[in-house]
């Protein structure tokens, strides 16, 4: 069964739709309240939505970001000027389920996502509280629905790092997931602090793709959300699973900070390149002085597409209002994952050791001519990577 891609969107959401109607990269979309006025989402063509899934997003049920207030069923939006608070959100629960599930059926999301609350903290309570206000509500609402049965039912786990760590944990939060006949999969969100945008821990690496595969082992369809390029190791943890691309680093890599309200200014980021041989994203102008000062070693390491094409041409380089790299990414990123949804997980594995190894070498090239990557766009991350799928292939391929 081949792999699934889903743009996880973001800000100028149509970059992502751009590129699943025209240049037909991806199965369909993930839209979510915190980039998206509930009114904008109603007004999407039909033909999208049916493709797509709604995270209601949950997470900081006490959000006070804009947009949330246009959804009536947002946790800190229903409770009013009191705010959100465990005790009184108890008494809503119900109301706020049958309004979110409305909300998703009656624009006809290709999926129903049941939301979760999201704990930065090991929380021994965890599974209790996820069904008592989220999972109880929201399947007692899908039933009164009409949908049971007709569309797949996904069940959102967010976790952190710290919890893969704990073997009782995760087989906790298994049986909790697996106790519920109604739920056809599960969305996985996981936080990982990092001071490297690329993962470059193989413990977590390996934890992870543990749970998804154990997950997928217990008959349960695997959504894996918040994903950057670490997601291609993914891929040997089971056949029917999707996986997630996004333009903007806070939709490739989760955190909290984007759901709390802040006054601080941030920069807009330095325009990077997703370079798909290095299986990294490098800095821009890094980039244009290897092609400018070896283009020998270009030719190596350079994967062309028209929107690379564009971006080179420019006298500026981009800024990250433009879409033209994370097109070039989109474009690069889905070819290397329908290679490997194309093998068995041996062959994937193999392919993978195979894509490391040569990007390893090709590191190598560029550090013979003393052009330095940051710490962002070097090769770091490689051996975590390959000791990962080692170790992963050892215990399960």
């Amino acid at each position: 069964m081949p792999i699934k891609l889903l743009h996880q969107v973001g800000h100028n959401s149509n970059w992502n739709r751009d590129s699943f109607e025209q240049d037909k990269i991806g199965t369909g979309l993930i839209y979510s309240p915190v980039h998206t006025l509930s009114n904008k989402l109603r007004d999407l063509p039909k033909s999208l939505k049916e493709t797509s899934i709604f995270d209601p997003q949950f997470y900081l049920p006490s959000s006070e970001k804009p947009k949330f207030k246009s959804y009536d069923f947002f946790p800190n939006t229903i409770l009013g000027e009191q705010g959100f608070n465990t005790i009184d959100y108890n008494s809503v629960a119900n109301e706020s389920a049958k309004r979110c599930i409305s909300f998703q059926v009656e624009n006809n999301f290709k999926d129903i996502v049941i939301p979760a609350r999201f704990y930065e903290q090991l929380n021994p309570k965890y599974t209790e509280q996820q069904s008592e206000l989220f999972v109880s509500p929201f399947l007692n609402a899908i039933r009164k629905s009409g949908v049971l049965g007709i569309k797949e039912i996904y069940l959102t786990v967010p976790i952190t790092s710290h919890m893969l760590n704990i073997q009782e944990y995760k087989t906790n939060i298994l049986n909790w997931l697996t106790s519920y006949p109604e739920i056809d999969g599960v969305y996985f969100i996981c936080q990982f602090d990092r001071q490297k945008k690329q993962i470059d821990d193989a413990k977590f690496l390996i934890e992870y793709m543990n749970v998804i595969r154990s997950t997928i082992e217990a008959d349960l369809k695997v959504i894996v959300g918040y994903t950057n390029t670490e997601s291609l190791l993914y891929s040997l943890a089971g056949q029917d699973l999707s996986l997630t691309i996004g333009a903007f680093e806070n939709t490739r890599i989760f955190s909290l900070d984007k759901f709390v309200v802040s006054d601080e200014e941030r920069r807009g980021p330095k325009a990077r390149i997703y370079m798909p041989k290095l299986l990294n994203w490098i800095n821009f102008e890094d980039a244009k002085l290897i092609k400018e000062h070896s283009p020998e070693v270009w030719n190596e390491i350079y994967t062309e597409t028209d929107n690379s094409e564009k971006a080179l041409k420019l006298t500026k380089s981009p800024t990250f209002n433009n879409p033209i790299l994370y097109k070039h990414y989109f474009q690069t990123f889905s070819e290397q994952l329908n290679k490997l949804s194309a093998l068995d997980l041996i062959s994937r594995y193999e392919l993978l050791k195979n894509w490391i190894q040569e990007s390893l070498e090709l590191h190598k090239l560029i550090d013979n001519i003393n052009i330095q990557l940051d710490k962002h766009g070097d090769d770091s991350h490689l051996i975590p990577w390959k000791n990962a799928i080692e170790i992963f292939k050892k215990n399960h391929l």
